[in-house]
């Protein structure tokens, strides 16, 4: 399955080591890996199955239970951009900026980017075949919106599509009667 993201503004996914002059840095080799988008992923699938986790780790994998899926990480067809920004930290009563708290974080400017997710063993003996499966991984896909760091200051927005399965009204008909099938069959 290949995964289209489409950016509406920077992104960053920062490596958490700092490097000379940058507190937020980038890998600029990868600049976003496939550990970070199955864990995205993951979040948006645990966000549209609540109260359903042992379906998401069926499909995404967990402790126990190793994954059937592998993510590649994203390639850019057009070459991203790394810029630098200056931010400051700002104090909570005053509303200043306080004093020695200048950061500076590299973010990543893309049009667009594409990762695949293959299967990469033999679906285990269970009742959800191939096409459940992918279904679930097309949905949690399509409800991923922002990637990355400081999302909440405007960075990392993105909308994420795949082509085969095509996420449509009939996928997602088939993902709610999955949902609603596996909670009545595995209720406790």
């Amino acid at each position: 399955m290949r995964v289209t993201m489409v950016f509406h503004g920077p992104f960053r996914v920062a490596t958490g080591v700092p490097r000379p002059g940058i507190d937020a840095a980038v890998d600029r080799s990868e600049l976003l890996p496939a550990s970070s988008l199955k864990g995205l992923m993951r979040d948006s699938a645990e966000r549209l199955l609540p109260g359903l986790p042992d379906l998401v780790e069926h499909v995404f994998g967990g402790p126990r239970k190793p994954t059937v899926w592998a993510w590649s990480s994203a390639r850019f067809p057009y070459e991203p951009q790394v810029r630098t920004r200056a931010r400051v930290s700002l104090d909570a009563k005053t509303g200043a900026a306080k004093r020695d708290h200048l950061l500076y974080g590299e973010e990543v400017w893309a049009r667009s980017a594409e990762f695949d997710v293959t299967r990469h063993a033999l679906l285990p003996q269970s009742p959800l075949s191939e096409d459940d499966h992918l279904a679930v991984l097309a949905c949690a896909a399509a409800g991923v919106h922002s990637i990355g760091s400081d999302r909440r200051r405007g960075l990392g927005w993105v909308e994420c599509m795949t082509a085969d399965p095509v996420v449509d009204a009939a996928l997602v008909d088939r993902f709610r009667a999955l949902a609603a099938n596996w909670g009545q069959q595995h209720a406790s």
